[in-house]
């Protein structure tokens, strides 16, 4: 079996075999805090932290968008799916017998450097036919020679600087550079949602307004189906019934889950869920102090109207 059959098999549409090697542009990038600090856990340095690898895999899964991602964008379901994929595929990979090893490297970086994809504005990667809806893993892997590397093939760049994606993004700086630390995607982790940002968060996770309004991207969308918008109720999740939600978004993302279902439904005016919030301020008031104080005010305020 071929490695590209192997990889569509697990569902990702492309694998990309590139050399393993260094990449001090992008820590020189990193050094300028051009990065979010998850990009700490980034090894930029292969060639060290895999001295047994011949190769890195990156493997491209494709999604459409949402029509409506006023609950998550599409982006967030997808990577946990993959995820999962990448894991079996690495799991299939050493089974029969080629060592590989999921890797945290710049993926990015290493596809453009190898002639793959463009950059656009925002610091979002395109790649003919998805366009930026994509995720992308990676894994270093020791295979049989000779290595036959994926050959450049640059795309032609699509992106001119329209406008339309800093217009839109808190992050964006003039003429398309961008910072981490004004992106509304940086704080929800699991940090406290500064108050500015507040008001405008509207789906769990984070948005793609740079990527909605791109004109470059496809244009076509999918619903969201059923069971997104049943797990992704904000009052279902702060009344404490978010495992299917956690399904979903990944097991790990309890406490970014509640914190961002706080602000969601203080901007829904969802006033029933105020006996919930009532619950989650008396067990977890440390944790969200800021998030309930603002659900609290707005949601509170909105009752008094109603009455």
């Amino acid at each position: 079996m071929t490695l590209f059959k192997l990889v569509k098999e697990h569902g990702f549409s492309e694998v990309f075999v590139l050399p393993n090697r260094p990449y001090s542009d992008w820590t020189l990038h990193r050094k300028d805090g051009a990065f979010h600090s998850n990009a700490d856990f980034i090894r930029d340095d292969p060639t060290i932290a895999y001295p047994w690898a011949n190769a890195c895999l990156i493997c491209v899964w494709a999604y459409r968008p949402y029509d409506d991602d006023s609950f998550v964008p599409a982006y967030y379901v997808e990577s946990n799916r993959s995820y999962h994929a990448m894991k079996n595929l690495i799991r299939r990979l050493n089974e029969i017998g080629i060592r590989a090893e999921r890797a945290e490297t710049p993926y990015r970086t290493q596809l453009l450097n190898a002639g793959i994809g463009c950059r656009m504005d925002n610091q979002l990667w395109f790649y003919a036919p998805y366009g930026t809806f994509t995720v992308l893993w990676g894994a270093m892997a020791q295979l049989p020679e000779p290595v036959e590397y994926t050959p450049s093939h640059a795309n032609e760049p699509v992106c001119d600087h329209c406008g339309r994606c800093s217009d839109v993004c808190f992050g964006a700086l003039d003429q398309g550079s961008f910072e981490w630390s004004n992106c509304i995607r940086s704080y929800l982790e699991n940090r406290p949602l500064p108050e500015r940002f507040m008001p405008e968060l509207h789906s769990f996770s984070g948005c793609q307004r740079c990527q909605n309004v791109c004109p470059q991207n496809p244009q076509e969308r999918i619903p969201v189906p059923a069971l997104v918008r049943e797990a992704l109720d904000p009052v279902r999740i702060v009344s404490g019934d978010y495992g299917p939600a956690l399904e979903l978004l990944g097991k790990n993302r309890k406490k970014p889950l509640l914190r961002q279902a706080i602000v969601l439904c203080a901007n829904q005016k969802r006033i029933e869920a105020l006996p919930y919030l009532k619950q989650l301020e008396e067990k977890y008031a440390d944790s969200f102090q800021s998030e309930l104080q603002y659900a609290f005010r707005l949601l509170q305020n909105t009752e008094n109207v109603l009455k």
